[in-house]
């Protein structure tokens, strides 16, 4: 279940998948509402997108949690220093979005005076009240980050697509649930971004 020194164990491959997936799931629902004119349906399509988000943002909290008690498998050894902290850097801004993204999209629903209502069981709080020039700045910021979203994702699937096919690396197959720990090639001498999570 846990992490081991060169392999993610199954709660975090887990965490790793669904949040993959939710990833593609609010991305797509954000592409269907915004070709939409408001309605029943879209209100519904926006909710369940509030919904994903505040799922993502629990998740993301859980990751972190379970990565300090289960600290993620070293790095590939003869990475160099920018490598090391390319790395590093690639993932702490991918923690940052998956908390960031939610939280203003919360905040802008308040500022919209639109409740967020999770999967119809229990809704939010209010954090701010309600502001249209607030509510511009936070939309902005959100279409802003969605697409610094797009961009740090592509860096992490060919950084983690470049350990497996030209480094030739365990980076990649570590995470996959059923690549067993000597599923992968041989850790290589260089890496990039993509080590590590």
């Amino acid at each position: 279940m846990t992490n081991s020194a060169d392999r993610y164990g199954a709660v975090a491959q887990i965490l790793h998948w669904v949040t993959v997936a939710l990833f593609i799931a609010i991305f797509a629902l954000a592409w269907i509402q915004d070709g939409m004119t408001l309605s029943p349906e879209k209100v519904q399509i926006i909710n369940l997108h509030k919904s994903v988000g505040v799922t993502i943002l629990a998740l993301a909290v859980l990751r972190l949690a379970w990565r300090w008690y289960s600290p993620p498998p070293s790095l590939p050894e003869g990475m160099a220093g920018w490598e090391r902290r390319a790395a590093h850097a690639s993932h702490v801004a991918l923690y940052v979005v998956l908390l960031a993204q939610p939280l203003i999209g919360i905040l802008h629903s308040a500022a919209a005076n639109f409740p967020v209502v999770v999967f119809g069981l229990f809704t939010l709080p209010a954090l701010i009240g309600p502001s249209e020039e607030v509510k511009q700045v936070l939309e902005s910021a959100h279409h802003l980050l969605a697409r610094v979203i797009l961009a740090l994702l592509a860096i992490h699937i060919l950084a983690a697509l470049r350990h497996h096919f030209v480094v030739k690396d365990d980076v990649l197959t570590r995470m996959l649930p059923l690549a067993g720990p000597s599923a992968g090639p041989s850790a290589g001498p260089g890496a990039g971004p993509g080590a590590g999570r």
